[in-house]
């Protein structure tokens, strides 16, 4: 078997930014804009600042800023508590093969590296897309046929680890041996159930993985060892988090072919499976005007992958909501709408929509991909109203645009940021490449 591990290292510690197509350039670029407002939306909320209050007890030296709070802490919990706040809405992205979110464990660690070591902005973006690059591609060891992983794993926490340490050995220039062994460091470090969904646990995932990644490339870089082969070894990660593993899916197009295009940024902030199924939804109010209480049954078509990971017809509270396809199902019916405050509590309590969610029933096709979706509204009266979906928004085939991006961005920022200076984070955001010190960013997401 190929030294899987060694190759990968090889190709992020040694790329040059000439090896990067502009197309990938701009996607590391929207993946950076794209965190940024998810970092300011989720900054306020319960689970990141019970993240806080209990990691500042523990934290070291105050030199990297917390979104969304006046004070600073060590570079590993500043990286812990931002990229926990940028996934509490389910707003990430999402590579829809592997179902991992890749930048927001990359770009918290990078963030929080470059507040204690100067690098320029081209660096943190040459970084970003390596990290967000290997680390799906580590998860196609999982996941490419013949290999099979368990729906119970969370693939985020699986491979974000693995993204950020590649991302930030980029950054401060580890050789291929060290790339090797801050690889097998963060790999060491993977973990994650998806029984944690629903709950903050889940943005925990995210958090712990920008974390462990930000540190096994500063241990790597000092000197600590690990076992080689940790990738593809006989009792290494793919080994050891899939069936059949297929380690060499890891290396298929590398340098040609890259994942990033396929990352996807969303429109709806829930689980991406639930896009295609809002997305019909829509399309069917949109052509219709509908009284819910004349609405007998909704009826959708999805990818199996719905069912496994969000039927929850009677959630409980928001974070339950987020990965509930009933919920947004009934909202996006009711309020023709799929924003940020069809996700509240109010919400979730709103009579209404209780009653429509409970006229929601699925069935699984295999014959829908996870970014399709059928959804069939009955009236009373008998009529049936359908809306079919091949490729949802905010998918590969039908990406978000750069203006539907900065509208996402300016919804988040309103949350904290007056709208003058979130106008300026936006359009800083978007030139980062061109700052010689990328930490002076963190200044305007977070004055502080």
């Amino acid at each position: 078997m190929s030294d899987i591990t060694h190759k990968l290292a090889a190709f992020a510690a040694q790329s040059q930014r000439q090896d990067l197509p502009d197309a990938v350039w701009h996607d590391g670029r929207r993946a950076f804009v794209n965190y940024v407002g998810c970092v300011l939306g989720g900054c306020r909320e319960p689970g990141t600042s019970i993240s806080l209050k209990t990691l500042a007890r523990f934290a070291g030296p105050g030199e990297a800023t917390v979104v969304g709070f006046d004070r600073k802490l060590d570079a590993l919990t500043a990286a812990f508590v931002n990229s926990t706040s940028s996934s509490v809405h389910s707003f990430n992205d999402t590579h829809f093969q592997t179902v991992a979110h890749p930048t927001s464990p990359v770009a918290a660690a990078l963030l929080a590296l470059a507040e204690i070591r100067p690098i320029s902005g081209a660096t943190l973006i040459h970084a970003l897309i390596l990290g967000i690059e290997l680390q799906c591609r580590v998860g196609q060891m999982l996941v490419t046929l013949p290999a099979q992983v368990s729906d119970g794993l969370s693939m985020a926490g699986l491979v974000g680890c693995i993204g950020a340490a590649v991302a930030v050995g980029r950054a401060i220039g580890l050789d291929t041996d060290k790339m090797t062994t801050a690889i097998g460091i963060a790999a060491n470090q993977s973990a994650g159930l998806r029984q944690a969904h629903a709950s903050m646990s889940s943005h925990f995932t995210a958090g712990n993985t920008s974390r462990a990644g930000l540190l096994a490339a500063l241990l790597a870089e000092d000197g600590f060892s690990c076992g080689s082969g940790m990738l593809e070894g006989p009792k290494g990660f793919a080994a050891c988090y899939s069936s059949h593993p297929n380690p060499e899916a890891a290396l298929v197009g590398l340098g040609t072919h890259w994942e990033i295009l396929a990352n996807a940024h969303k429109p709806y902030p829930c689980g991406f499976v639930i896009h295609p199924v809002i997305d019909a939804c829509l399309k069917i109010v949109s052509q219709h005007t509908l009284d819910a209480a004349a609405i007998s049954d909704i009826h959708l078509t999805v990818n199996p992958l719905v069912l496994t990971l969000c039927d929850r017809p009677s959630p409980n509270n928001r974070l339950q909501a987020l990965v509930s396809t009933q919920h947004w199902a009934a909202v996006s019916v009711l309020h023709r709408q799929a924003g940020l405050r069809q996700g509240t509590e109010e919400q979730v309590h709103n009579p209404l929509v209780a009653a429509l969610r409970a006229k929601v029933r699925m069935t699984g096709s295999e014959s829908y991909g996870r970014d399709a979706a059928r959804a069939d509204i009955t009236l009373s009266s008998g009529e049936t109203l359908s809306a079919d979906i091949l490729h949802c928004r905010g998918s590969e085939k039908r990406p978000m645009t750069d203006g539907e991006l900065d509208t996402k961005f300016l919804d988040q920022a309103a949350t904290v940021l007056t709208a003058n200076n979130a106008l300026e984070l936006l359009r800083a955001s978007w030139v980062v490449d061109t700052e010689m010190n990328a930490g002076t960013i963190m200044r305007q997401i977070w004055p502080g």
